[in-house]
């Protein structure tokens, strides 16, 4: 069963869904088929005269080379619940070699994109949506939330550099990393997302916005401008820091401490 789908609502804007229930869990064969749905707009996108920086090669193109992409679901609740942790752990690498480079793709991704989030989007599944260069939020069921402490997960370089770029206020950074539930008015005040819509407008409003505003990256730089404004993101993901789970934390403080030493304490 295919994980998403692709479609072009418009000629110049592309939709791609995410279509695995329950929750669009950001498992390998997802974002595999995400990774080839963004090659494949790209391609269509360029075909159509997208990238071209001499104004004359895209006059011939109905679209002038305009270009944006919609990053929404299909299921009813969830835009996406993030990833399958514990199977993302026996993969290695996951994060620098199955996540991060689709992460990085969609962040950097040379036509416009928004994430029309039409239900809750959770720890991996917030991140992704805040790849996407504008976000317009349900005012149904549509939380953000990075819940990765309360099942006790630290985060990988990329999401922290990520969070700590979107979210430059500490008090509020703070409180995305202590798994605060963002609710829709509170994401539109501290300027995670652009615009809260009714439920069953929130795909048509971002179709819109990309119809209107995709003519923008019609030259071709808008993704080598986002490549240089994120670049401490991808170097970060480079970094391969391993991730250390709270028994191996606590396992490195005792051997550090010694247990005789806590137990004189007592």
């Amino acid at each position: 069963m295919p994980h998403i789908t692709l479609t072009r609502p418009r000629p110049t804007v592309w939709q791609v869904a995410l279509t695995s229930p329950p929750d669009n869990r950001l498992v390998p064969a997802l974002l595999s088929e995400l990774s080839e749905a963004l090659d494949t707009v790209e391609i269509e996108w360029r075909q159509a005269g997208g990238g071209q920086i001499d104004p004359k090669e895209r006059e011939g193109h109905a679209g002038k080379g305009a270009g944006a992409l919609v990053l929404t679901s299909e299921l009813p609740k969830f835009f996406s619940n993030g990833l399958d942790f514990e199977g993302s752990l026996k993969i290695n690498k996951f994060f620098e070699e199955v996540y991060d480079p689709v992460m990085w793709r969609l962040l950097t991704f040379p036509l416009l994109t928004i994430a029309a989030i039409n239900g809750h989007a959770f720890a991996g599944g917030m991140v992704l949506a805040l790849c996407c260069d504008y976000r317009i939020i349900t005012s149904g069921k549509g939380f953000m939330c990075m819940n990765e402490i309360t099942f006790g997960s630290p985060l990988p370089n990329s999401f922290s550099t990520l969070l700590a770029n979107r979210i430059p206020d500490p008090q509020r950074l703070r409180d995305t990393l202590l798994a605060r539930r963002w609710t829709q008015p509170e994401l539109l005040k501290i300027g995670l997302v652009d615009k809260v819509v009714e439920q069953d407008k929130v795909i048509e409003e971002a179709v819109e916005l990309g119809a209107k505003e995709g003519i923008r990256v019609a030259p071709g730089s808008w993704g080598l401008i986002k490549e240089g404004v994120f670049r401490p993101i991808l170097e970060s993901s480079q970094s391969y820091r391993p991730i250390t789970r709270p028994p191996d934390a606590a396992k490195a403080f005792w051997n550090r401490v010694g247990k005789d030493k806590a137990k004189a304490k007592l």
